[in-house]
């Protein structure tokens, strides 16, 4: 689609049937900054883009958000349900809305964070998950999954508010603003952390859907690489590529 104007605002690139972009990895590895650049560099390109977040990004999802991160560790099988609810009703109030419509949809977590927290984390079974996984979204798949990786003992760092460690120029690295009570998965043990990790990374091994990036390493290097990697999928979906050398 071509950009053209509708009186005084420009109209946003599209592309046919949408392209759902999603970000995983473990807690404290720069998910969700990485996200938020990402669809403000697209956003710049004047592509119709948008972002979320799971759990949330609706009034169902918020509330699952806070209750699990406030519970006092549910079963695995309970978590995992409640996950999945939200996850049915940001498909049915966003992402299914917004593909539909030749959008890029970038989600912060998606199935596949079910699987690694839930499945090898938390000892699910990873079958019931998958199945649940695909009742919820109909079946969707990402075209592109970004995995941030990195030794869960220099991610969990961050978590707990020390310096940034993957760019020691940083003077004014980011906090957490979440409250210590609201962090449950971030205070599980490391053995946990690391079984996630193993999770991901053996979800991803062989898999062409999967752009696997080291976070042990500066935020603007990580963002260069993610962005070189998404710009490959957009044109792919006919979007030029002169629209996205800036």
């Amino acid at each position: 689609m071509n950009f053209g104007a509708t009186g005084n605002r420009l109209k946003k690139r599209t592309v046919t049937g949408g392209l759902l972009i999603t970000f995983e990895g473990g807690e404290g590895v720069g998910k969700s900054t990485q996200a938020e650049r990402l669809f403000r560099k697209l956003d710049s390109y004047g592509i119709d883009v948008v972002l979320a977040h799971e759990p949330g990004s609706s009034d169902l999802g918020n509330h699952v958000r806070r209750w699990i991160k406030r519970a006092n560790s549910p079963s695995p099988l309970a978590e995992t349900l409640l996950f999945e609810a939200a996850r049915a009703q940001l498909m049915f109030e966003l992402v299914q809305p917004a593909l539909s419509k030749g959008k890029i949809v970038i989600l912060d977590r998606f199935i596949d964070s079910t699987i690694a927290y839930q499945g090898y984390g938390r000892g699910g079974e990873i079958k019931t998950i998958q199945h649940l996984n695909t009742i919820a979204t109909a079946g969707l798949i990402p075209e592109l999954t970004i995995l941030l990786d990195i030794d869960p003992e220099l991610s969990l760092a961050r978590v707990s508010n020390k310096p940034d460690l993957f760019d020691p120029s940083n003077k004014n690295p980011e906090v957490r603003i979440d409250n210590e009570s609201e962090r449950r998965f971030e205070q599980a043990p490391l053995k946990f952390h690391k079984k996630v990790r193993e999770g991901y990374l053996k979800m991803s091994k062989g898999d062409r859907r999967w752009c696997v990036i080291g976070a042990d390493q500066a935020g603007h290097r990580i963002a260069d690489a993610i962005l070189k990697r998404v710009r490959r999928s957009l044109t792919n979906h006919g979007v030029p590529e002169e629209l996205l050398k800036s």
